[in-house]
């Protein structure tokens, strides 16, 4: 699957999950901006929160401060994932995983799942 900017614009407003069990870190925020540029992905969240404890069992949510991301996508790879069960009107997810620096990145459409930013500990919208 090729990522394009038209395909990207129907995530603004969703979220992104960001996860790596390697270095046992997640992140989830909302998608602000989200394109292409040349090789890279590059996304700016609205917010962005950071898993509190260990990788799989989060004990909740903080904010953090790095509303940049960006990940080459020649060292990625790209799948639909479809829309997860239990989803009203989900709508598809975009699986981006990348072996060489242990991500695994997943875009949520806006109504999708969400983490609620009421939930995260230091985030004032």
């Amino acid at each position: 699957m090729r990522l394009t900017n038209d395909l990207l614009c129907g995530f603004v407003g969703g979220q992104m999950e960001i996860q790596n069990s390697n270095e046992n870190y997640i992140f989830r925020g909302e998608i602000k901006t989200i394109a292409v540029v040349g090789e890279n992905l590059v996304a700016k969240f609205a917010w962005l929160a950071k898993g509190k404890g260990d990788l799989p069992m989060i004990e909740g949510w903080v904010k953090d401060d790095d509303l940049d991301y960006s990940i080459n996508l020649g060292i990625c790879s790209v799948n639909n994932i479809g829309s997860s069960d239990g989803e009203i009107g989900g709508g598809d997810r975009i699986c981006i995983t990348s072996p060489i620096v242990g991500e695994i990145i997943v875009l949520y459409p806006p109504n999708g799942s969400k983490l609620d930013p009421a939930k995260v500990e230091g985030l004032v919208l």
